[in-house]
C-alpha cells in the first residue's frame, strides 16, 4: 500500500471529523490524523473499515484519482459534489440531491434528451483576457446579444438542457455542482437566496463545469476565495452578466468618479446583477480604481450589511424542464404516475391535475 491520499478528501466530502471517523473505524482521532499525514498506514482490516464507512471499494482509497461516481452502501450512485465548503453538505443533503440528480438523468434518457454543456476549457489560474473572451462565447452559446441584458439566467440554462435543481440550503451555501460523463453537469442553487445571487451562482458553477471539469473526478477539499480557480469562476460569472462593453456604455460618464447608488440600482434591475458585482465589473473595465471599488463596497456593507442590498429583484421563473420531461415520459407511458409524483416531490392528485393542465396547454399551442 503506497498512498491513502484520498482519505482526507473523502472524510471532508462526507462531512466527518477525524474523531467521528475514528469512532466508526475503532481508532483514535490521532490515528486518523497520522494516516492523513502519511506518517502511518492503516492495516488492511482498518482500510476495509474506512472503505465501508464511505461506501467505496478499498482500492479507491489507494488511487491518486478516484472515479467520478462511487456507490454508496445502499447500492445507489453517489455524486461527487464540487462545493466551496464540502463539510457544509451533510450526508442527508448529499443523498437527497444525489437521488434528485439520478432521477433527472434517468428521465432525460427515457425521453431521449442529451445532456449539453459548452466545451471544456481547462484553466489553472485566472487569466482575465481568456476569461473575458470565454464570457463572450458563453453569451453566444446562451443565445443573447453581445451587450444586452441576459435576462433570466436559470431559464436560459434550462433551455440549453442543463440540469438545474433548487434546494433550501444553509445561507452560507450559494450552490454547488456535480459532473459525470454519463449525466453531464448538474447545478444546485440555494432557493432561499435573492434572485441576483441565484443568477451569479448558476453562472459561477457553469464556469467551474467549463474551466475545471477534470476536478470532478475526485472529492474536493475546501476552497478559499483567494483560490485562482474561484477568482476565475467569479470573473466569468460577472463577465457573462455584465460584459465589459455594457459596463463601459452604462458608466462611461462616471469614469474615475463616484458611481451613484441610483445608477447602480438601475443597472441591477436591467441586468440582474448585484450592486457589488457592478462595482467589480467597473474596476475590471478600467472605469474605477480598486481602491474606489473597495470604498464603495464598504459604504454598501455599512448601509445594508455584508449580504443585503436594494432593490429586491422579482424571483426568476419557476424551473420547468424536469416537469416537462416527466410529463413527456408519462404521456409516452415510460413511467407511472406514482413514479412521476416521487420524482417531482408532489402528491399523486397534484401530478394528475397538472398533467391534464399541461396537455391542455400543449393543445392550445398547437391550435
Amino acid at each position: 500500500m503506497s498512498d491513502v491520499n484520498s482519505l482526507r478528501i473523502y472524510r471532508e466530502q462526507y462531512g466527518l471529523s477525524q474523531e467521528e471517523l475514528g469512532e466508526q473505524v475503532g481508532v483514535t482521532r490521532q490515528t486518523i490524523a497520522t494516516w492523513e499525514r502519511g506518517d502511518r498506514q492503516p492495516s488492511l482490516i482498518q482500510l476495509s473499515k474506512v472503505a465501508k464507512v464511505f461506501g467505496v471499494p478499498p482500492d479507491l482509497l489507494l488511487q491518486p484519482e478516484v472515479q467520478r461516481m462511487v456507490p454508496t452502501t445502499t447500492g445507489s450512485p453517489s455524486l461527487l459534489f464540487r462545493a466551496d465548503d464540502p463539510l457544509a453538505l451533510t450526508s442527508t443533503v448529499r443523498e437527497y440531491l444525489t437521488r434528485k440528480a439520478v432521477d433527472f438523468s434517468q428521465i432525460e434518457k427515457l425521453v431521449g434528451e442529451i445532456p449539453v454543456l459548452p466545451a471544456s476549457r481547462p484553466l489553472e489560474g485566472c487569466e482575465e483576457t481568456v476569461v473575458e473572451d470565454l464570457a463572450k462565447e458563453v453569451r453566444s452559446w446562451l443565445g443573447v446579444g453581445e451587450f444586452a441584458p441576459i435576462g433570466d439566467v436559470l431559464a436560459l440554462l434550462e433551455a440549453k438542457s442543463l440540469k438545474i435543481i433548487e434546494y433550501s440550503l444553509e445561507n452560507k451555501i450559494s450552490g454547488f455542482s456535480a459532473y459525470t460523463d454519463d449525466w453531464g453537469g448538474v447545478i444546485f442553487i440555494n432557493t432561499a437566496h435573492p434572485t441576483e445571487r441565484k443568477f451569479f451562482t448558476a453562472l459561477h458553477e457553469l464556469a467551474h463545469l467549463i474551466l475545471h471539469r477534470r476536478e470532478y473526478r475526485q472529492p474536493q477539499g475546501r476552497s478559499r476565495p483567494t483560490d485562482p480557480r474561484e477568482k476565475a469562476a467569479n470573473h466569468l460569472a460577472g463577465a457573462v452578466l455584465l460584459p465589459v462593453g455594457a459596463a463601459q456604455r452604462e458608466l462611461h460618464a462616471y469614469r474615475n468618479r463616484w458611481l451613484p447608488e441610483p445608477l447602480l440600482q438601475d443597472i441591477k434591475r436591467r441586468y440582474g446583477v448585484s450592486l457589488r458585482t457592478i462595482l467589480y465589473r467597473a474596476e475590471q473595465a478600467g472605469l474605477i480604481t480598486k481602491q474606489q471599488k473597495g470604498q464603495q463596497i464598504g459604504v454598501l456593507n455599512k448601509k445594508y450589511g455584508a449580504e443585503e442590498e436594494l432593490p429586491k429583484l422579482p424571483p426568476p421563473q419557476c424551473l420547468t424542464r424536469l416537469k416537462r420531461l416527466v410529463y413527456t415520459a408519462l404521456v409516452k407511458k415510460e413511467i407511472t404516475t406514482s413514479r412521476a409524483a416521487e420524482i417531482l416531490d408532489e402528491k399523486l392528485r397534484t401530478v394528475q391535475n397538472d398533467l391534464l393542465e399541461w396537455l391542455h396547454q400543449d393543445e392550445e399551442e398547437l391550435n
